[in-house]
């Protein structure tokens, strides 16, 4: 019989995928990948979102930290579930990979 592991789970990290180039126009972006030569615009805080993600591979919890901050008193709540919704979408995009 096996014992289970007593070694804590450790959370997903994310990071951007490789040789993404990113050109900003006002407060929006436009990223484009060379492998796939697909391009997408990134609203505000999608944009955020990728370039707290350039600095190191992070957790959902840390970006929804890091969107809390960024969010009104009201919104603060949400934050984790903006920061799911983000990744999810950054993800299936190409933008942003599981580490």
């Amino acid at each position: 019989m096996t014992e289970p592991s007593s070694s804590p789970s450790v959370e997903a990290r994310f990071a951007v995928a490789d040789g993404l180039l990113v050109r900003h126009f006002e407060d929006e972006a436009v990223v484009f990948d060379p492998l796939s030569w697909d391009a997408h615009v990134l609203n505000p805080a999608a944009l955020a979102v990728l370039e707290l993600l350039i600095d190191l591979p992070r957790t959902e919890a840390e970006i929804a930290a890091f969107l809390a901050d960024a969010l009104q008193p009201d919104e603060q709540p949400q934050a984790r579930s903006h920061a799911n919704r983000l990744v999810a979408e950054l993800q299936s995009l190409h933008l942003v990979r599981r580490r």
